[in-house]
């Protein structure tokens, strides 16, 4: 009840905010001292906008024969929904521009990169097409070939996949007997993720609540614990991101518990993070800039 109630405030303060200000999605990276340890080592990131502010968001980063890439949902005043695009960068801050890796005839983000021996694959967001879909590179990192439909007739967002002793495990957010994605998180299992027999976790859904389970990010190690980032869209969609230690992970059991939250306060002019990828000592994250209205 309260969290509904706080919703509601914060969908009002928002709606004043609108009127008074642009704002679009960017991203910020930067390699650390150390591995990540603590949310004060996020500020002084280097920034990447859209060169007329639109979308650059759902960041994940892939280093590759010693150079960085980050793979990012983009979108534009001509394409009509969001597609896929890659950028090189380097340890000054300086990137290249972006070039399309996949655009579709349906809403594609949330490019989630990962290897499997020595190839890379990726699982994109693609539940306007009713589907969790695997696709390989076959010349990084610019031309992907579809490998397969992971699941088809389901309405699942930012499906992450993670490998942990011995087995596959796909996190996902469906609408299955819930409002909206986020409200519940699913997981899937199988041991071969290219020839796969998805069998659903008995404890789906393993959690549940009002939006504060859609994934934000794949897991990574943060201070000692394995932590599962993911969205709360409470005082806006992509309003801040909780780190979730994940306490127990096999095919039987699920177990999690919230371990510390992200706020955007690295900059005044921001409002909002809602994908965070950590790699050792790397970091890249996205965020909503604000800027007043001319």
């Amino acid at each position: 009840m309260m969290r509904t109630i706080l919703k509601k405030w914060y969908k009002f303060q928002q709606n004043q905010q609108l009127k008074k200000f642009d704002s679009h999605w960017y991203m910020r990276f930067g390699w650390l001292d150390q591995p990540l340890k603590s949310q004060e080592q996020l500020h002084g990131l280097f920034e990447i906008h859209s060169p007329e502010k639109f979308t650059f968001a759902d960041c994940f980063y892939v280093q590759e024969n010693n150079r960085h890439y980050i793979f990012f949902e983009e979108v534009n005043d001509i394409h009509p929904v969001g597609f896929l695009s890659v950028l090189e960068i380097f340890k000054d801050g300086c990137y290249t521009e972006p070039q399309t890796i996949l655009k579709l005839d349906y809403h594609l983000s949330y490019p989630c990169v990962f290897k499997v021996e020595n190839d890379w694959y990726m699982i994109p967001e693609t539940s306007a097409n009713k589907t969790i879909e695997l696709w390989k590179c076959t010349e990084f990192p610019l031309k992907w070939e579809k490998h397969s439909n992971i699941l088809e007739g389901i309405d699942a967002v930012d499906s992450t996949p993670f490998y942990h002793e011995g087995m596959w495990y796909l996190f996902t957010s469906t609408r299955r007997n819930c409002k909206k994605f986020g409200d519940r998180l699913d997981l899937f299992f199988t041991e071969n993720i290219l020839n796969p027999d998805w069998q659903e976790h008995p404890q789906n859904p393993v959690c549940k609540g009002q939006q504060q389970f859609r994934m934000a990010g794949k897991p990574f190690i943060y201070n000692a614990k394995l932590v599962r980032p993911s969205q709360d869209s409470l005082k806006r969609y992509g309003g801040n991101i909780e780190l979730k230690e994940i306490i127990q992970l096999s095919p039987t059991v699920y177990q999690e518990q919230l371990l510390e939250v992200v706020l955007p306060d690295w900059k005044s002019e921001d409002d909002g993070c809602h994908t965070i990828n950590v790699e050792n000592n790397f970091v890249v994250l996205d965020a909503i800039r604000l800027s007043a209205k001319q």
